[in-house]
């Protein structure tokens, strides 16, 4: 019961990273990711490689809307195979191919990129079900205990009503 409802608020958490209205897809635990997978690199080593060539654009160019459609796509990819343990090599491949074509690095690269991205992704996902599971399993101690006085409080509340009918039954008859 705790792991499912630590699955649910995990995935709630993620879900929301979802809606089609996030344009950039840049809020959110997932949209970070996302975003981290399209960043140009910035060493000096990765300058003076040469970009990708001869490799097309699936949208036909690289403008901030095919940018956003990119990485919207690849945040629906992510969240179809959030659950699973890696990603599918299909997929694996098709997002690279997208970070390369955005990055200008190359696909072996671009791949480890997303493999590495993706198994952080993961890591992230598994700390926040530990810590849902960690918060559900708080609140059914306190739950637990705050009935357990509640019974308690009734009962001692029970033995003093009883206790005065009593008392004033002798007052009563004497």
């Amino acid at each position: 019961m705790a792991g499912s409802a630590a699955s649910a608020a995990a995935g709630s958490a993620l879900a929301a990273n979802s809606n089609p209205q996030q344009a950039e897809g840049a809020s959110g635990v997932i949209g970070y990711f996302v975003d981290s997978l399209f960043r140009q690199d910035t060493s000096p080593v990765a300058s003076l490689a040469p970009a990708v060539s001869g490799t097309s654009a699936p949208y036909g160019n690289t403008s901030a809307t095919t940018t956003s459609a990119a990485m919207l796509e690849v945040n629906r990819i992510f969240m179809s195979t959030v659950s699973a343990e890696a990603l599918p090599q299909e997929d694996m491949r098709y997002v690279g191919q997208l970070v390369a074509q955005r990055t200008g690095l190359a696909q072996p690269a671009a791949e480890q990129r997303v493999r590495e991205t993706y198994a952080r992704l993961q890591a992230r996902l598994q700390d926040a079900q530990a810590a849902a599971k960690q918060t559900a399993d708080k609140a059914r101690k306190a739950s637990a205990y705050t009935a357990l006085w509640l019974f308690i409080s009734l009962l001692i509340g029970a033995f003093v009503a009883s206790l005065a009918t009593t008392y004033g039954g002798h007052q009563r008859d004497a």
